[in-house]
């Protein structure tokens, strides 16, 4: 019965095809809003996750400020400005300590920010780049994936070797190409460094934390420099979690550990902030949550719409076939033959909009990111998933269902002779 309803409808489509034609419309519309909506909020959830897993997700940062706003409402700023800032020494102590047994691996990590090299040899100078001085270890926390050249020894981080690691785009604005850099020398303040390796061009991405435009350095090097404000540097202790150890318990370990390291009494704030990538990772979740209900709701009204446009049409259709209806109901058939007759016509006239409304997405997500990869360095891609294909056909059959119930019982309500005496 329902497929021979559904030839029915599609038969009733074509033989009003503005009507039908005005119809779909509408439900294209409204479908292409919803599904381009959630796209574009799952593409884009998708890239900041991408960008934050560099961060490592079993990764604890031991840091001056923390990352929860929640603490910082609770402590006073001014205590954050008198904390101490985490150093070298404390990392072996955290070595040396029991907690080392449940880390996989540990480094140290400082930025010098908005930096002036310059080419040796030409003379080209760049400004404005991330200097960030790293201990051996940092490559088993971040990928750090050199493409030409080699990564530092721990020999040259140990005694303050003079070496760098440039990311791509560096390289491509110090040197003619990126390979052109190896063996060559930069100036940094008053030093001159080695560029030993080239790092994998990255792209963009939405974290802004892309490698390309940073360089690498021994952090032994870097402090071993004059005139570097240690606080600007935001140094930190990076500290990696070994298999089957959750982050939490590592998190916890280091907390004790620190408080035992800096000798703070019981009854003590810490000094020191403890924090994971998993609470961002909590607050993006919680982030795109509110953002998808709204996008629900915005793409909730053109559908709306749409759908009133198709109700309409269904008591237009209820109309012009009352005689037909009438003699059905006459020959026999029965209410629900009906209602399932013209509640079928609805479906299919909502799923016919929401097929096209779904190619149009992909359309629209194809161009897109054709324009995005020919014309930026940007990584973020439009990613049209099943997920939202399976909501936006979920959504074409919801409306025409809502759309047609009401004539659809109408139809199957009427009485024969009445029906038959009215379209005569």
């Amino acid at each position: 019965m329902t497929l021979e309803n559904a030839k029915m409808a599609l038969q009733t489509l074509m033989a009003n095809k503005l009507r039908s034609f005005l119809s779909v419309t509408g439900i294209s519309i409204g479908i292409f809003s919803i599904v381009m909506v959630f796209t574009l909020i799952e593409s884009l959830e998708i890239q900041i996750k991408n960008s934050l897993s560099t961060l490592g997700k079993s990764v604890v940062y031991i840091e001056v400020f923390p990352w929860e706003t929640e603490d910082r409402k609770e402590y006073p700023w001014w205590k954050y400005i008198q904390r101490p800032d985490p150093d070298i020494k404390e990392l072996e102590k955290i070595e040396s300590s029991l907690v080392s047994e449940i880390i996989d691996a540990i480094s140290f990590k400082m930025t010098l920010s908005n930096t002036r090299l310059v080419n040796s040899e030409t003379g080209i100078t760049l400004t404005g780049t991330s200097v960030e001085g790293i201990t051996h270890s940092f490559n088993k926390i971040q990928d750090v994936n050199v493409q030409f050249g080699r990564y530092f020894t721990l020999q040259e981080c140990d005694n303050a070797q003079a070496v760098a690691i440039i990311g791509n785009s560096v390289a491509s604005k110090l040197f003619e190409k990126p390979s052109d850099a190896i063996g060559k020398k930069l100036r940094l303040s008053n030093s001159t460094v080695t560029v030993i390796g080239v790092l994998t061009l990255e792209g963009e991405n939405m974290m802004n934390n892309s490698q390309d435009e940073q360089v690498f350095m021994p952090v032994s090097f870097l402090n071993s420099m004059t005139g570097i404000e240690t606080r600007a540097n935001n140094p930190r202790i990076l500290v990696k979690a070994k298999e089957g150890i959750s982050i939490d318990a590592l998190a916890d370990e280091l907390k004790g550990a620190m408080r035992s390291i800096r000798r703070l009494k019981p009854t003590e704030d810490d000094n020191f902030a403890v924090n994971k990538v998993t609470f961002l990772i909590k607050y993006l979740d919680d982030f795109f949550s509110q953002v998808n209900l709204f996008g629900l709701i915005i793409g909730g009204f053109s559908l709306l719409v749409g759908g009133f446009g198709v109700a309409n049409i269904m008591f237009v259709s209820v109309k012009e076939r009352t005689g037909i209806i009438g003699i059905q109901k006459a020959l026999g058939a029965r209410k629900i033959y009906i209602l399932q007759q013209f509640l079928t016509e609805a479906v299919v006239l909502c799923v016919i909009g929401g097929i096209i409304g779904m190619m149009l997405v992909f359309l629209v997500t194809v161009l897109a990111n054709f324009f995005i990869s020919s014309s930026t360095d940007m990584t973020f891609k439009l990613i049209m998933t099943m997920d939202n294909l399976s909501i936006g056909l979920l959504f074409s059959i919801a409306t025409g269902i809502v759309s047609g119930i009401i004539p659809a019982w109408v139809a199957s309500r009427l009485a024969p002779i009445e029906a038959i005496r009215s379209n005569g």
